[in-house]
């Protein structure tokens, strides 16, 4: 279970961090130039997503699986 855990959320979860790190070193005009607007709509869907729903349900889980210690 717990490998589960660290290779479906986890894990890529690390990986997008490290990649956000990297593009919040740029120009934020610079990155949204090479964006097309499909990407931009999925970005902002995304964002949204997190922001009414996403973050609760991780927080959810993790509590869960405290619990379940």
């Amino acid at each position: 279970m717990v490998d589960q855990i660290y290779y479906k959320i986890q894990y890529p979860l690390k990986k997008s961090i490290d990649m956000m790190k990297v593009i919040d070193k740029k120009d934020i005009n610079e990155i949204a130039e090479n964006l097309t607007e499909y990407d931009k709509e999925k970005i902002e869907a995304f964002i949204s997503h997190w922001s009414e729903n996403g973050k609760k349900e991780l927080q959810n889980l993790v509590r869960n699986l405290r619990k379940a210690k």
